[in-house]
């Protein structure tokens, strides 16, 4: 009987263990549940640049653009407003119903030739206003590396969505090596070797189409398509951070 007693005891212990052991994974199943659902609404706030930049390419596309007419779109859309109507609004007014785009798109493809050339005057001006800024903040890091020489936590940390990015742009566009694994440290010391950002090595262009209209600061297109922040600014590898790690 005394056995008996012994094993009903432990018996008992051992399924009230495996109860908790039940609610403990039902509660990790919990968490990894809220985990995943805020890590999916965490990514449909911060997709990667190329996914905004393709769900915002289909519709112009599907309208007509063609990479062709870039340079001739993107003069077209610096105007101000009341000129841009005015701009478009023939070719509006012979098609009636016709989306804003389509007559974007007709307009576009109607003064092709002399918008390309004011868009590619327009965009070489301001990149080499954007290389210039790039220029010095590459060397205000470098200033910031030589006045805090014991400052080098930043660089044993993983290498930045931003630098893995510019990574593959320059070995594509100068046809180099790719390199192996690199911390952070290591990827700001291989793109600044291979010469920066290649989409910032433009030649300064003086002269602007006196009909191009004073355009707003809120952000800066370079001869590539690229969009850079408010001050014109292109960091070299997502460095801006390195203060706080001083």
């Amino acid at each position: 009987m005394e056995y008996d007693a012994i094993e009903a005891r432990r018996r008992r212990e051992y399924e009230t263990a495996l109860a908790a052991k039940r609610k403990v994974e039902e509660r990790l199943a919990e968490i990894n549940r809220k985990a995943r659902n805020a890590k999916t609404r965490l990514l449909s706030t911060t997709r990667s640049e190329q996914w905004h930049r393709m769900s915002l390419a289909w519709l112009e596309r599907d309208t007509g653009y063609t990479g062709e007419m870039a340079s001739a779109r993107v003069w077209l859309r610096h105007q101000s407003l009341d000129k841009y109507i005015a701009l478009i609004a023939p070719f509006a007014a012979v098609r009636p119903g016709a989306t804003n785009i389509a007559a974007e798109v007709a307009a576009v493809r109607a003064h092709l030739d002399d918008w390309t050339e004011r868009g590619e005057a327009l965009l070489l001006s301001r990149a080499s206003r954007a290389s210039r800024a790039y220029a010095e903040d590459v060397a205000g890091f470098r200033v910031w590396q030589r006045d805090n020489p014991d400052s080098n936590a930043w660089r044993r940390k993983t290498m930045t969505r931003t630098q893995g990015f510019l990574v593959g742009r320059m070995v594509a566009a100068l046809e180099l090596e790719p390199p192996a694994r690199m911390n952070r440290g290591e990827a700001h010391d291989w793109i600044d070797q291979h010469g920066g950002n290649p989409r910032l090595a433009v030649e300064t262009v003086e002269s602007v189409s006196p009909e191009i209209p004073p355009q707003p600061s809120v952000t800066t297109v370079v001869a590539v398509g690229e969009v850079v922040t408010p001050s014109g600014r292109l960091p070299l590898d997502d460095m801006s951070n390195h203060g706080d790690e001083a």
